[in-house]
């Protein structure tokens, strides 16, 4: 909990509850990479904390766990993989929401109900000493997990990767079928945790706390830092992280170079990658554009012709960019000292990595919570630009390709309060910080 909401004697009592008894957590993350690697990135704070974890994955999503089975032993860092349940309108093979469109949501949200049986089966078949003593669960899963932790005595609390203010716009509007189904779920565990810094928006903390949710139990944890800079993080890539590495280590000015991704869910239309490749040849920048590999159509196995190259655009540039298809390892890139801004569709979890790397962000927002985020760093704090205005619109290359120039100088104007921003950030994780207690706070909780 916040600091400042608890008293001292609340306080030293959970600093006490920390150091005695450990929790075992059973972690149940959403099958979505902008929801999963944040989630898995909070498990390993809570391994180092001492807790003992079982992550319950699907046989494609299991890969997502080397990065912390590296790091942790198999005593305290378990596994549970269970079948991906069928659905008619999700096409064979596929088991992570990424590998569809964004409108697959709801069928992806049915087939993972499809695993609530075989948890509690698994439960079941569990001495009463081995049992968890809190799923942790993706809040979009929260219906099905609140059963099943019922059913055991256990308690239940679920994970969100969006900031507070998305939070509150999300459960302020009516009839929003399974959001509603969501919020009552989540209002009715024990807790939330939110991958934000309460310094960022305390006041919309705060409102989320005391407005909707009746136990008042929200932690405040970010920014979460990635396992391992240079993991793999769920996927191949064209290019390996070596090579990639070695590319940046070859520029010889530090932030001289823009790094453009839009995430795990969006693929650009031809004539947007052709707007977007202009800009970039016209700005002279050096850059890395990572473009990722087309999603499956929902009922068809076929591939969606989308991010494709204008014909000689990477012959021309070759001494000036890299294009990564697939993975990149966009939390190395962002930290490279090389690297001075981050085109971005801004989905919370890419804003917080660009502001954890140092990177001024300039922001595409295109659907989901990308709207929010651009209205707090853009319009609200002034710490990021905007370049484009949704998923349909194709940005002027004259007026883009001078942005792309202008943000890798040193005076780019908001620089200064990015750079301000982020370090309240880093503060919060730090020991002693606000996110770091909270942390400390969610461990003993787990305990009582």
């Amino acid at each position: 909990m916040e600091n400042c909401s608890n008293d001292n004697f609340q306080v030293i009592i959970k600093r006490i509850m920390t150091t005695m008894k450990k929790p075992h957590i059973l972690v149940v993350p959403f099958p979505q990479s902008g929801h999963m690697l944040p989630h898995l990135d909070l498990t390993h704070q809570l391994l180092l904390r001492g807790a003992t974890v079982t992550v319950l994955v699907t046989p494609q999503t299991d890969p997502y766990l080397d990065p912390l089975r590296s790091l942790h032993s198999p005593e305290h860092f378990k596994t549970l993989v269970l079948p991906f349940p069928s659905h008619p309108s999700i096409p064979s093979g596929v088991e992570t929401l990424q590998q569809l469109p964004l409108e697959a949501l709801p069928h992806m949200l049915e087939a993972l109900s499809g695993l609530h049986d075989p948890l509690v089966d698994f439960l079941n078949h569990q001495p009463p000493w081995a049992l968890p003593d809190v799923i942790l669960g993706g809040a979009f899963l929260s219906p099905w997990i609140n059963k099943a932790a019922d059913a055991f005595s256990l308690k239940s609390i679920y994970f969100l990767p969006i900031n507070a203010h998305m939070i509150s716009i999300l459960w302020d509007v009516e009839h929003r079928s399974f959001f509603d189904e969501m919020e009552a779920a989540t209002t009715a565990s024990y807790g939330l945790v939110v991958n934000t810094f309460y310094e960022l928006e305390s006041e919309m903390v705060e409102f989320v706390r005391t407005k909707y949710l009746t136990h008042h139990r929200i932690w405040t944890v970010g920014p979460l830092l990635a396992v391992k800079a240079g993991a793999d993080r769920g996927g191949q890539s064209s290019l390996p992280a070596e090579k990639v590495l070695a590319w940046l280590d070859a520029c010889s000015e530090d932030n001289s170079v823009v790094y453009i991704a839009f995430g795990s869910q969006i693929r650009l239309t031809e004539e947007q990658t052709a707007a977007l490749a202009a800009a970039l040849e016209a700005s002279g920048v050096r850059f890395i554009w990572a473009v990722r590999d087309a999603a499956k159509k929902v009922n068809s196995g076929d591939n969606s012709e989308e991010d494709v190259m204008p014909a000689g655009f990477e012959e021309r540039v070759k001494d000036k960019g890299l294009v990564i298809r697939g993975w990149a390892p966009q939390t190395m890139i962002l930290g490279h000292r090389a690297v001075g801004s981050y085109l971005t569709h801004l989905g919370w979890g890419s804003a917080l990595e660009g502001m954890v790397g140092g990177v001024v962000m300039l922001a595409w927002p295109m659907q989901a919570d990308h709207f929010s985020n651009a209205e707090m760093l853009v319009d609200e704090l002034g710490v990021a630009v905007r370049v484009g205005e949704n998923k349909d619109s194709v940005p002027d290359s004259g007026k883009l390709a001078r942005v792309l120039a202008d943000s890798v100088k040193d005076d780019f104007p908001v620089r200064a309060r990015f750079m301000k921003l982020r370090e309240k950030g880093m503060e919060a994780i730090k020991e002693g910080g606000s996110s770091y207690n909270n942390l400390d706070d969610l461990v003993a909780e787990m305990c009582v």
